[in-house]
C-alpha cells in the first residue's frame, strides 16, 4: 500500500504505525498551532483532523478549563487518539467524520484549529464554510500546514501553498485572514494561517 496515502488517511496496522510516527515527528509543529490558538478558560474548541491526538493532549494539558472536541475521518486515528485522551475524561470528546460535514450545530465553538489537515479537505472552500458555520461570531480559526504535508493526490503542499489556502479561507467568508511561513524544526517551513468569523450576523459578509 502507498505509504504516502497512509499519511493522508491512516488505515489498518500500517495506518496505526503511521499514526505513532506522526505523533513524534509532527509534535513540535502541532504544539505551535495550539499555542497560536491561545485558548482561554471557558471556551469550547474543535480540532479537525486530529490524527494520533497530540494536539488534543497538548490543549487539554495547557488549557485545563477548556472543553475540547475533535473530528477525524480515520477510524484508526480516532481509536489511537481516544487512548491518548482517556486521562482527561469527558472533557475531550471525539467523533469520526470530515470537515465537509461537521456534526455540530451553528455557532458551537469559540475556536477551531487544524494541523496538517486543511490541505486534505475536499472540497476545501466548502469545508472551510462548514468551519465558519460552527464558529461563533468572532470565533478564531488557526491552521498549520507543513511544506511537505501530503495532498489528496499524493503530492505535497509545497512552498506556495499560501497562495492557494489563504484565498480559499477568504472565499469561505472569513475575515482578518493572515498567513506566515515559519521555519520548521523538521527542516523546510510551515505555513500558519489565522482568521476569524465576522462578528456580524451575515455569515457571507466575508
Amino acid at each position: 500500500m502507498d505509504l504516502t496515502r497512509q499519511f493522508a488517511m491512516p488505515r489498518g496496522p500500517l495506518g496505526r504505525l503511521v499514526g505513532r510516527l506522526m505523533a513524534v515527528i509532527n509534535k513540535s509543529q502541532v504544539e505551535a498551532v495550539v499555542a497560536e490558538l491561545a485558548a482561554v478558560p471557558g471556551e469550547r474548541v474543535l480540532e479537525i483532523g486530529f490524527g494520533p491526538g497530540v494536539g488534543l493532549v497538548t490543549l487539554a494539558r495547557t488549557a485545563p478549563e477548556v472543553r475540547i472536541e475533535g473530528v477525524d475521518p480515520s477510524s484508526a486515528m480516532v481509536a489511537q487518539a481516544r487512548r491518548r485522551v482517556r486521562r482527561f475524561g469527558g472533557r475531550v470528546r471525539l467523533r469520526e467524520g470530515t470537515a465537509a460535514a461537521l456534526p455540530w450545530e451553528d455557532d458551537s465553538f469559540d475556536a477551531v484549529f487544524a494541523a496538517n489537515s486543511a490541505q486534505l479537505w475536499q472540497p476545501r472552500v466548502g469545508s472551510l464554510a462548514e468551519v465558519l458555520r460552527v464558529l461563533r461570531p468572532g470565533g478564531r480559526l488557526v491552521l498549520g500546514v507543513l511544506e511537505r504535508a501530503v495532498l489528496p493526490d499524493g503530492g505535497s503542499a509545497g512552498p506556495q501553498f499560501d497562495e492557494v489556502l489563504l484565498p480559499d479561507v477568504e472565499a469561505a467568508g472569513f475575515a482578518g485572514v493572515e498567513g506566515e511561513w515559519r521555519p520548521s524544526n523538521l527542516g523546510g517551513r510551515e505555513l500558519l494561517v489565522r482568521a476569524v468569523r465576522p462578528a456580524g450576523n451575515d455569515r457571507d459578509s466575508g
